[in-house]
């Protein structure tokens, strides 16, 4: 099978994204208000929130020659960008979101064995000065996860989205409630069997995925999720299955793993995989 994205490192270890099916749904679903205990390299907890900033890159990196120095000044900034951020964001809760999508399923349960679903999302600062946000459904139990995620149509420059405004946040809260809407059914779809996928192959690139200069010098537009199973294809969307490292940052495919929803209109790259040999 090809390789399902570009990792920059030879130790990342990739994780193979497998098909939630009926006989490991059976138990049902139980929502938990927590975060995967992986999350890409460099994020950001917004305190008390479900949501993750994956900051771009900083030029305390350009300005300070020890790497060490560098790396902490980074993050004392990234967190007080957290920090501002989320004080303008906590009315957005995409935990109380997915709660209110999922009310009335039938696989919701309090069963011990139950699939533990974390409802989160991502916020990624991209290279183009804008931010992008995936909602994201992982679901775990044992040694098996499965991650949807849902890649929100509107994107932000950094100058709003540093200045909330009551607008931003009503498109922002509706894109979220539709979102966990869509989640809630590709997850239930995949729980009957329905997301299997097929043989086809696609590479695809998006700023979604990767919106940042890996390790400050490859551009994102270079950076490709190679050899990713192509579930679904309208004349809008696709659903594409993908291998991935989570622990990676996000400039080096660490949003990769797991199954995602794209707009056509969001992908800079879509094409047969071509081989890589």
């Amino acid at each position: 099978m090809a390789s399902a994205g570009v990792l920059l490192t030879g130790c990342a270890h990739t994780r193979r994204s497998t098909a939630l099916d009926p006989e490991r749904a059976r138990p049902g679903i139980r929502l938990q208000r927590s975060l995967p205990a992986v999350l890409p390299g460099g994020a950001q907890v917004l305190p008390q929130e479900q949501l993750v900033l994956l900051p771009g890159e900083s030029a305390a990196g350009m300005l300070v020659p020890v790497p060490f120095l560098a790396g902490a000044i980074a993050g004392a900034m990234d967190r007080s960008e957290a920090a501002s951020e989320a004080a303008q964001l906590v009315s957005i809760d995409p935990y109380a979101l997915a709660q209110q999508a999922w009310q009335g399923s039938a696989l919701l349960s309090e069963a011990a064995d139950a699939l533990l679903l974390q409802p989160f999302a991502f916020l990624q600062a991209c290279v183009d000065d804008r931010y992008r946000i995936a909602l994201v459904h992982q679901l775990s139990r044992g040694d098996w996860t499965g991650r949807y995620t849902v890649h929100l149509r509107s994107s932000y420059d950094s100058a709003s989205f540093h200045r909330v405004t009551p607008e931003l946040l009503q498109t922002l809260l509706t894109e979220m409630r539709e979102g966990s809407a869509v989640l809630r059914g590709l997850v239930e779809r995949a729980a009957r069997g329905d997301l299997r996928g097929n043989t086809t192959r696609v590479d695809v690139g998006s700023l979604h995925l990767v919106g940042n200069r890996a390790a400050g010098l490859v551009a994102p537009t270079l950076l490709l999720a190679r050899g990713a199973e192509l579930i679904e294809e309208d004349a809008e969307k696709v659903l594409v299955r993908i291998d991935g490292d989570p622990s990676q940052p996000a400039s080096a495919g660490g949003l990769f793993f797991g199954v995602h929803r794209l707009r056509k209109d969001q992908l800079h790259t879509f094409r047969p995989a071509q081989s890589t040999s």
